[in-house]
């Protein structure tokens, strides 16, 4: 009898303790914007994220957030991230031991019911900044968070493994790179929560240049913070600096003077449209084998002089017959210019490469290979006005961002394929440029990732 009074009694005090815990979760206080969402969501397949995001969107609160789930195990119902059925071992940091006390210790102590909290160690020499914080998991069990700032240097992210890191704010690379480190031997994932104000750095090169199905990038905007009301938008713009505005907004590398085409990308974009048969298409191609072949597709309004670029293309390693094909699809009638290379003819079997492409039915004109000259022609018509280019092209516009010259005004020869395309469509497509056959409709918008073939 005594003994099933006591288990009873332990029972009931389960019981308690989860309707105790129930009313601690820390979801109650937050609910996601869509770039939050999908930020939360690529944990599910990917060990490294980026939320790069302007001033404001609520970067810092969404990576607070998602630590403090891990740290309790308390995942709201919508939850479809990664998951830990255990207590986990983490780090939170940023810029300097002040910005972590004032930004992410505050965040992360908002999220987290006081019940919860089993014990602290105070940092020493920083007032009221925690160095270690004990959190209960839901499991009975205890997580651990260290709190870390990058002015500590490398040497003090050495050491034993992690399962969660949080960098609020960029790091060097050399500090990213070490806390990667730790997570490598439990199979854990870091986020880094950012705005971009140092402009291309090895970390934003890092996520932004190349593809790795292990590593993710989520970009979020003043739109996409649905607390920030118009005139509050309006008034935050008027405060900043021309050459911080894109990085503070939109979450856009500033890349200040090495910038190839320096305007603004709201002054160039454009919803998709139906594009009228009296617009005249022509195409712009750069060849290649590991980098990728890529082609971009422009749309010249005869009355008003402006290129819409609406579609774009790009793949690695494929032969000139599965191009062709791809390139087909867009509309066989239209003409295309290609980078003046594709003329050499091959030490192999003495063809160049327009030869090959003609064999496949795609008729190719050389185009003028003046870099200097094609980039100002893109240039001047990007400020005046007269060329726009279709929102949805994602590769585009991954390229344009990332297009800069080096210290020595020379244009860096990385992810600038579709960037050569385009060059060669503006110098040389336009003149060839013709509407589509009367019996045939005008190639269809595509509202698709500039992957899909």
């Amino acid at each position: 009898m005594k003994q099933a009074a006591v288990l009873k009694q332990k029972q009931l005090s389960l019981l308690r303790r989860k309707h105790v815990l129930l009313g601690q979760q820390p979801h109650i206080k937050y609910v996601p914007h869509s770039k939050q969402s999908q930020f939360h969501a690529a944990g599910a397949e990917s060990k490294e994220r980026l939320f790069l995001a302007g001033n404001r969107c609520g970067k810092t609160f969404c990576g607070a957030f998602e630590m403090v789930v891990h740290l309790t195990g308390f995942y709201p119902p919508w939850w479809c991230g990664k998951r830990y059925d255990k207590p986990i071992q983490g780090w939170a940091a940023s810029i300097t031991a002040e910005m972590t006390r004032d930004i992410v210790q505050r965040t992360y102590l908002d999220f987290i019911h006081p019940d919860l909290i089993v014990r602290k160690t105070m940092r020493k020499g920083v007032s009221d900044a925690l160095d270690v914080l004990h959190v209960r998991h839901i499991s009975g069990g205890t997580s651990v968070l260290g709190f870390k700032s990058f002015d500590q240097g490398r040497e003090k992210f050495q050491g034993t493994s992690r399962h969660f890191i949080h960098l609020d704010e960029e790091p060097d690379m050399a500090i990213y790179e070490e806390c990667l480190m730790r997570t490598l031997d439990v199979g854990g994932s870091l986020i880094l929560t950012m705005t971009p104000l140092k402009g291309m750095t090895d970390v934003c090169a890092h996520y932004m240049e190349g593809s790795d199905p292990h590593r993710a990038i989520v970009q979020a905007t003043w739109d996409d913070a649905l607390h920030l009301e118009s005139a509050e938008k309006d008034k935050l713009r008027s405060s900043l600096r021309p050459h911080e505005l894109e990085a503070r907004e939109k979450g856009i590398p500033s890349l200040g003077r090495g910038k190839v085409y320096t305007v603004k990308e709201a002054d160039i974009t454009c919803e998709p449209f139906e594009l009228p048969p009296t617009y005249r298409h022509a195409f712009g191609m750069d060849f290649g084998w590991s980098n990728p072949t890529a082609v971009v597709w422009g749309a010249l309004d005869p009355e008003t002089d402006i290129l819409y670029l609406y579609d774009s293309y790009a793949r690695s390693e494929q032969t000139p017959a599965q191009h062709a094909a791809s390139i087909h699809t867009r509309g066989e009638w239209i003409p295309g210019v290609c980078d003046p290379a594709g003329q050499s003819q091959s030490q192999h079997d003495g063809k160049s490469l327009m030869e090959v492409y003609s064999q496949q039915g795609l008729y190719l004109t050389q185009a003028d290979n003046g870099v200097e000259a094609g980039l100002m022609a893109v240039l001047e018509r990007m400020r005046t006005g007269r060329l726009k280019v279709f929102n949805t092209l994602e590769g585009w516009w991954q390229e344009f961002r990332l297009y800069r010259r080096d210290e020595n005004g020379r244009i860096v020869k990385r992810s600038d394929h579709l960037m050569d395309a385009t060059r060669y469509l503006v110098m040389s497509g336009l003149p060839l440029a013709r509407p589509a056959p009367a019996a045939r409709k005008t190639a269809p918008v595509r509202k698709r990732d500039w992957t899909t073939l």
